[in-house]
């Protein structure tokens, strides 16, 4: 299988966009807690879920609290399929994965933000939070497309870099030249 049309263009389109380093540098001073936690919000049921729990009710089916889902969030049950490697994962199996890793955002410019940014961009639903399985996440873990790449061969790896492309540009974040010719590599281009 091919790298899809549509994801081959987008990431043409955004290695034209995204500022680009010699090599990614290790920027002194990163912390995990400089990025803070999981926000918690009320959602439109009145159920209070931590952007965790979120990113899983993407995935896998609600089943119902035994408070009915006022307050409490619904849990995640089920299967579904790891976006990284293509098998069936439950719920506890699933890490949630930044796509832009935060120690790499740290090192491409995250360093210089406030943060309330760091915080929103550590929480990024829509755009940089992934439920996949843990062995998956571990085996990524801080890396860039350099140095990672999801193992299903196909579409995956275009896919994960036209999503850590569109991360990297709408955060404003530098890539590496072995991450842009990694992407080249992945998309065919």
């Amino acid at each position: 299988m091919t790298p899809a049309g549509g994801d081959r263009r987008l990431v043409a389109s955004l290695l034209d966009e995204v500022p680009t380093t010699q090599r990614r540098i290790h920027v002194l001073g990163y912390d995990r807690s400089h990025f803070g936690g999981w926000e918690t919000v009320v959602t439109a049921g009145g159920a209070l879920c931590t952007t965790r729990e979120r990113v899983m009710l993407e995935i896998f089916d609600a089943t119902v609290p035994a408070d009915g889902g006022r307050t409490t969030c619904p849990r995640a049950g089920g299967s579904a399929t790891d976006v990284y490697t293509g098998d069936l994962i439950s719920p506890s199996e699933v890490e949630i994965d930044h796509v832009v890793p935060l120690a790499a955002a740290w090192d491409h410019g995250a360093y210089a933000w406030d943060r309330a940014r760091r915080v929103a961009f550590a929480n990024d639903l829509d755009r940089n939070l992934l439920g996949v399985s843990g062995q998956a996440n571990q085996a990524k873990s801080d890396g860039t497309p350099a140095e990672w790449l999801p193992p299903l061969s196909g579409a995956a790896p275009c896919a994960y870099v036209a999503r850590y492309l569109t991360v990297s540009v709408g955060y404003g974040l530098s890539v590496s030249e072995p991450d842009v010719s990694a992407a080249r590599v992945a998309c065919r281009l």
